[in-house]
């Protein structure tokens, strides 16, 4: 079979980390059998691109081939990339050049429903219907809280379109909440695969001490302090203001380090008002320890005690595996809907709670219950859906024994508690009475961890390294690939019942879109 995978570009990033490790762990599953034809189709941007990739896959006959009109449509044009009809004839053109046919091709595509290429969603029914093989993976969902991409979505495709149904029409999912969603949308199960992405066997790590001396150098970080890294970019979703909080209570010996600022100009308010804040307040936390001046990801990572994360919202949560990668413990917000994968896969994450919980009396419980109805009402009206008669309900039911989750304030209101908190003895005693797990797990180390450690790392090396996962998407392309191609594409049946699932009140974080 040969293999077509499409994406819009492939510059360093999360899809293209993806597609890497997919190609290795494919590789992997092949060895000692026939290689892989498989062809790249992608926009144009390949920066940090892995450029020795392919001669790092033995059983893989890689090619990759620029189509101008993959581009994401916002960005200038460097030539009239035109509409569904231009783009379905350049990927046509490399197909014929290629020999691909469609009996002996499956076209695997990333992200198509995000609503990043208005001509992509028209041409992939098309290619469908010529009898080509298709499977489809959404690492993101415009539905999942992204009304800017939504609007554009809606815009380029019908109701149902966007996720076009027939037997040779296939779905990849990240987790398990995905896959509910979609398989209740009207996604038949066997056409519904569960495809968690590989997880390489990572680089070892320089020596600690050196990596301790330059924290030191750089950061001012004593080389006996207890360092807690935030591996992340300082976007909305990462939850910057719960490092925060953390710091003002955690331990006088202990520091937090935040590698990467924004890139995205429209986050980088957000992050100078986190970096204004800490300087202010004299919070015992380092900003960019991973930028420009900073540390490289391996010398930060062998200089922590511990991984911390606060994010409110993944689509698979790689970082959660590769703290256990590299001998940390991870300390910090539990994501249920993404985290109940590893657990069922024997993962122990004792380190993490899916609730910071601070009394609603530091805020007040109007402010609160306004605020948060304020903020999602907006995202509802963003995303032309009603708002629920019973919104008020819902948002009380978030207030449990008097206290709300710090993750359902929006900015402004976390800053309050975070000042309230700041250099009171009192408060802090009260916020960690409310929250015993979080003194317990900022102080865990790597040493009284080890046990945990060894147990995650060997569940992550049997579920999730490249020989299994590459078994995996060898069986899903196997299925995908040998469906019958005698139907044509039809709309999903409850598309509207997928938008309601992800848009839910208890879902909803104000700070990803105030």
């Amino acid at each position: 079979m040969n293999l077509v995978i499409v994406h819009y570009h492939l510059n360093r990033g999360g899809v293209t980390r993806v597609i890497e490790n997919q190609l290795a762990a494919l590789s992997s599953a092949a060895a000692g059998g026939p290689s892989w034809r498989v062809a790249i189709l992608y926009g144009g941007r390949r920066e940090g691109f892995n450029e020795q990739l392919a001669s790092r896959l033995p059983s893989v006959e890689l090619s990759l081939h620029e189509i101008p009109e993959l581009e994401y449509d916002h960005l200038p044009r460097t030539s009239d990339r035109g509409g569904p009809a231009e783009l379905l004839m350049a990927v046509m053109v490399v197909l014929g050049e290629l020999g691909f046919s469609p009996a002996d091709t499956l076209i695997h595509v990333h992200n198509h429903s995000l609503g990043k290429n208005a001509a992509l969603p028209e041409v992939l029914p098309i290619l469908a219907e010529d009898g080509y093989a298709l499977l489809l993976e959404p690492h993101d969902f415009a539905e999942d809280f992204r009304p800017e991409n939504y609007v554009l979505v809606r815009r380029m495709a019908a109701e149902g379109t966007l996720y076009p149904q027939a037997p040779h029409i296939h779905y990849a999912v990240l987790n398990a909440r995905d896959q509910a969603i979609l398989g209740q949308s009207g996604i038949p199960a066997g056409r519904l695969h569960l495809l968690p992405n590989p997880v390489p066997e990572l680089a070892s790590l320089p020596p600690r001490d050196e990596a301790r001396v330059k924290l030191a150098e750089r950061f001012g970080i004593p080389a006996d302090a207890r360092f807690l890294l935030s591996p992340v970019r300082c976007i909305r979703r990462k939850n910057i203001g719960e490092v925060l909080l953390m710091a003002c209570a955690a331990p006088d010996d202990t520091v937090f380090g935040i590698t990467l600022a924004p890139l995205n100009p429209v986050e980088m308010p957000y992050y100078q008002r986190w970096k204004r804040l800490a300087g202010e307040l004299n919070l015992r936390c380092r900003f960019e320890v991973g930028g420009p001046d900073g540390l490289s990801f391996r010398e930060n990572r062998a200089a922590a005690d511990a991984i911390v994360t606060t994010s409110v919202a993944e689509g698979f949560g790689m970082a959660t595996l590769e703290a256990w990668l590299v001998g940390c413990p991870l300390i910090g917000r539990d994501l249920p809907e993404i985290n109940a994968d590893f657990r069922n896969a024997g993962m122990q994450l004792d380190g993490l709670n899916p609730r910071l919980a601070v009394p609603v009396d530091w805020i007040g419980r109007e402010a609160f219950c306004e605020c948060f109805a304020a903020v999602y009402r907006r995202t509802l009206d963003a995303f032309g859906q009603p708002v629920p008669s019973n919104l008020a309900e819902h948002v009380d039911a978030k207030i449990v024994d008097g206290r709300v989750d710090f993750a359902d304030l929006n900015s402004d209101l976390q800053e309050q508690v975070i000042r309230i908190v700041c250099g009171n003895r009192a408060r802090i005693e009260e916020l960690l009475a409310g929250n015993p797990w979080l003194g317990e797990a900022m102080r865990v180390t790597r040493a009284s961890s080890a046990e945990q450690i060894a147990a995650n790392v060997a569940v992550i090396e049997k579920t999730y390294s490249l020989e299994p996962s590459g078994q995996r998407l060898v069986d899903v392309y196997r299925a995908t690939g040998e469906a019958p191609r005698d139907r044509a594409p039809e709309p999903l049946e409850n598309p509207g019942g997928l938008l309601a699932r992800f848009l839910t009140p208890g879902r909803f974080r104000p700070i990803r879109l105030e």
